[in-house]
């Protein structure tokens, strides 16, 4: 019985086929380009916004942020090894750095706002080192 449960929950990830991973830069590019670049301007205007301490629009930003790291870890895994793990470091970075900032600026939590600058500081270097890297792949 749990067998028979397993082996439908495997088949039914699978699908059909027609919502695969493409297996190419080009492929990937084409399907999740949209959202990194939607993700790297967010990234860039919630950093901004956290300097101005402008409690309401660090939440604004930092929840469209939010919403565009979800989109963008649609394209995980990426086709490419090493793309894949730079990609997903910086994404785990954007992840931890949005939640302090989306708490920081409920609370206000000050501390937790400069640690979420902090750490989103850090997030963009991994990001342009993860986009680097999707240059590279071949």
């Amino acid at each position: 019985m749990v067998l028979t449960g397993m082996a439908a929950l495997v088949l039914g990830a699978c699908g059909d086929g027609s919502s695969a991973a493409p297996s190419t830069k080009a492929g990937w590019t084409a399907r999740h380009g949209a959202a990194m670049t939607a993700l790297k301007a967010d990234l860039a205007t919630a950093r901004t916004t956290l300097s101005s301490l402008q409690r309401p629009n660090i939440l604004g930003t930092c929840t469209q942020l939010r919403d565009s790291l979800g989109e963008a870890r649609k394209g995980l895994p990426v086709p490419d090894a090493g793309a894949d793990v730079a990609l997903r470091t910086a994404l785990d970075a954007i992840g931890t750095g949005t939640d302090d900032c989306v708490e920081g600026a409920r609370g206000p939590n000050i501390p937790q706002l400069e640690k979420s600058f902090s750490e989103l500081r850090e997030a963009s270097t991994l990001l342009e080192v993860a986009t680097r890297t999707l240059d590279a792949w071949t």
